[in-house]
């Protein structure tokens, strides 16, 4: 199995929930959203931002490899992978509640 491409995007919305990143099986992308990102990088710098695309990247990897996973399973994969924290995540949900598309 080859490697997706990986794509920094805006993904807009889920419902009223800012979207972190999403698998495109159909074109093997993974895409992370932009927004989320920015607000990561003005919140806690460039670090924490890179550290945040690696966690999405290997959120939507362990999902692309493992279809049928929960997505616990997945957050506790890519946290391992990433070193993101538990107190890192709790910033991201209030980014993205903040973000353009939090707030939509």
């Amino acid at each position: 199995m080859n490697e997706p491409r990986v794509e920094i995007v805006d993904l807009g919305t889920w419902g009223a929930a800012a979207l972190f990143a999403e698998y495109d099986p159909e074109d093997d992308v993974i895409r992370v959203n932009a927004r989320i990102v920015e607000c990561m990088h003005a919140a806690r710098g460039a670090a924490e931002a890179a550290r945040f695309v690696a966690c999405a990247i290997a959120h939507e990897r362990y999902h692309r490899t493992y279809p049928s996973a929960s997505e616990e399973g997945a957050r506790r994969y890519a946290a391992a992978v990433s070193g993101l924290d538990s107190d890192c995540e709790q910033l991201l949900l209030r980014a993205a509640a903040q973000s353009p598309a939090g707030r939509q």
